[in-house]
């Protein structure tokens, strides 16, 4: 027994002069051997979940410090203590569950992430706690259950009023939910703390562009825009709300900067052209028109909309065998 002792009190030194060097994967290891003479003490695991944290294997960290509180909160909130000191570093056991949470999340373990968010939820800490709340949302957001999501993302702006994310994701969720109003109310708020938030600017953009403010629209999407490097997306929503507008010129000048963009895929080189068909076709150049479907069904065979409108294209230059062709193409790409 008092061999055993000695070599426990072994594996701990050492464990622990390893995680002071840092040299965390050898401080997991001797950990690894403390907990498997000991496998019913909570120690060792919560000295396992502190060197998994410091590798930033969340996952395994948040488990073994659960497995830790499960078998005993009261020796594990000891163990804590003493690693809070040595690293300097306060409500570990929030950092650990919270970045766990999140880990699981992000390979879509919802079961688990929603198990150890519920834990990250009970810290006092009212900034922290808020964070806890905009996770449990996303996660619920993640599971495609929007109204679960909403009473938290709540509670989180009551503690935390400058939470941008509780913000930005109470905009996601209303516009899932097909309330585009609700959700521009949260956006604006978002941006009011964040104006450089490219999420905030996006969303907001599409909510405006739904709502036909498309003057607000563009510039929310030019914002967007100036916060990356010019994102397929973002230009081709840009260039939606100019076409809405009736502004031709612009919208053929953003799809041709999309088509400028490197390493695009076909399907978004098929709609870059589809614009430029579409503001040549409403600019009576119906030549440019063509020539610019004709390059969209090269790239996307599968789009039909460029069969129709190569079809209306053909039919204001007065070839109506080439109208009814592609009328019948058309047809034919919607029946698959």
């Amino acid at each position: 027994m008092f061999i055993n002792g000695c070599i426990i009190k072994q594996y701990k030194l050492s464990g622990d002069l390893f995680i002071k060097s840092e040299e965390y994967k050898k401080a997991a290891t001797e950990y690894g051997k403390w907990a498997n003479i000991e496998p019913e003490n909570s120690k060792p695991f919560v000295s396992l979940s502190v060197a998994y944290y410091l590798q930033e294997d969340y996952k395994k960290s948040a488990e073994h410090l659960m497995k830790a509180f499960e078998m005993d909160t009261v020796l594990s909130k000891e163990a804590v203590g003493f690693y809070e000191e040595l690293l300097a570093m306060d409500n570990y056991p929030w950092n650990a569950f919270y970045n766990g949470a999140e880990a699981f999340m992000k390979e879509r373990q919802l079961a688990a992430a929603l198990k150890l968010i519920e834990e990250a939820e009970k810290i006092n800490d009212k900034e922290s706690k808020a964070m806890s709340f905009v996770l449990h949302g996303q996660i619920y957001i993640a599971q495609e259950e929007e109204n679960k999501a909403l009473p938290y993302l709540l509670k989180a702006i009551e503690l935390d009023a400058d939470n941008v994310n509780a913000y930005i994701y109470l905009g996601e969720v209303y516009s899932n939910l097909g309330n585009p109003s609700e959700a521009i109310t949260y956006l604006k708020k978002a941006i009011v703390i964040d104006t450089e938030n490219f999420t905030a600017c996006k969303l907001l953009g599409e909510n405006y562009l739904e709502t036909k403010k498309y003057d607000l629209a563009i510039e929310m999407f030019e914002k967007a825009s100036s916060l990356t490097d010019d994102s397929s997306a973002i230009l081709y929503n840009l260039a939606h709300a100019y076409l809405q507008k009736e502004d031709y010129v612009r919208a053929k000048n953003v799809a041709e900067k999309i088509l400028d963009l490197p390493e695009i895929d076909s399907v978004t080189t098929a709609e870059a052209y589809i614009l430029l068909g579409i503001s040549s076709f409403y600019t009576e150049k119906y030549n440019e028109s063509i020539e610019a479907l004709k390059k969209a069904i090269e790239a996307d065979p599968d789009n039909c909309d460029s069969y129709q409108l190569l079809a209306h294209s053909y039919n204001k230059i007065e070839k109506d065998s080439l109208s009814k062709e592609f009328s019948k193409k058309w047809e034919d790409c919607v029946a698959k």
